[in-house]
């Protein structure tokens, strides 16, 4: 198939609610999304198809689905835009432009408080996309990897519901708390990150705390796959330098420990998490990094 010319009328591209007979379609077209990597629609198709909270939408020409959409319901008044595509042959033509207008209408109608999404730094079509509905890039972030260090110990600690109060303090204080603009971290996926999200990992067990003679030092909080394979930390904090770099190696432990085999992280796109990270045998996962857009209900 001929790659469709610039030029071509917009107005026979359709939306309407994505339908699982779509599937088999979105998903050819999806296959090389991100080259070498392909493309995690298969993973999530049949969740985003049952989900009703928010809209799994389709571009079609003709009848053929020839893009997606979806708009995901984080927590009441907070949107996140994801799961763009565009048929590689229907590419430069207009599509991406009108499934974005389309799911940004939609998504506007619901009066959300804030509306998000993440992009590639290297995507610079995406990135105008969104500042042309007055988004804006709030925070930047690297990925990191790193192997599970054989353990079956670690010195990090499940917290419990009395910890809640300190460890908001420490993420609240760590010395790149700026740089992470209050979100926390799932994948490619950006959520806001408070008391009441702190409160609900911490009754999911998915906080780890490090404790010294002067008390709380250090925590994280992580994300595992369903089959325990893939490990991936969501936010770290610590007191200090030589602490954060102790969670993040004990991090490596408790990984092991936990049946990992797979371990990726984020941290802020700046100098000072890249050096700290230096020697705990975390690495840059790749040259390009996590680029957040953001539009705010501006304050009455």
């Amino acid at each position: 198939m001929k790659k469709h010319a610039a030029g071509f009328d917009l107005s026979l591209v359709k939306m309407r609610r994505a339908r699982a007979a779509d599937k088999a379609t979105v998903l050819d077209f999806c296959r090389h999304t991100f080259g070498r990597w392909g493309d995690y629609m298969p993973e999530v198709w049949e969740r985003w198809i049952r989900e009703r909270s928010g809209l799994f939408a389709v571009a079609e020409v003709r009848g053929v689905p020839v893009g997606v959409g979806k708009i995901t319901v984080q927590r009441s008044g907070e949107l996140w835009l994801e799961g763009l595509r565009v048929d590689p042959h229907w590419r430069g033509c207009g599509v991406g432009r009108v499934i974005q207008d389309w799911t940004w209408r939609k998504a506007m109608a619901m009066r959300p408080r804030s509306i998000r999404y993440a992009t590639g730094s290297y995507n610079k079509i995406s990135q105008h996309l969104g500042r042309s509905k007055s988004m804006r890039i709030v925070a930047e972030f690297d990925e990191f990897t790193a192997r599970p260090l054989p353990a079956r110990e670690t010195q990090l600690v499940c917290a419990s519901n009395r910890d809640l109060e300190p460890l908001l303090q420490l993420f609240e204080r760590d010395a790149a708390a700026r740089h992470w603009h209050g979100l926390l971290l799932e994948g490619w996926v950006a959520k806001a990150f408070d008391r009441d999200s702190l409160a609900r990992l911490v009754r999911q067990k998915r906080v780890y705390a490090y404790t010294d003679e002067r008390g709380l030092a250090g925590a994280l909080v992580y994300l595992q796959s369903k089959d325990k394979k893939y490990f991936n930390y969501c936010r770290v904090a610590a007191r200090d330098r030589a602490t954060f770099r102790l969670v993040l190696h004990e991090g490596r432990r408790l990984a092991a420990v936990l049946g990992a085999k797979k371990m990726e992280m984020h941290l802020p796109h700046a100098l000072r998490p890249r050096r700290l990270a230096a020697g705990t045998g975390w690495r840059l996962a790749m040259p390009i990094w996590m680029v957040v857009l953001e539009w705010r209900r501006a304050a009455r």
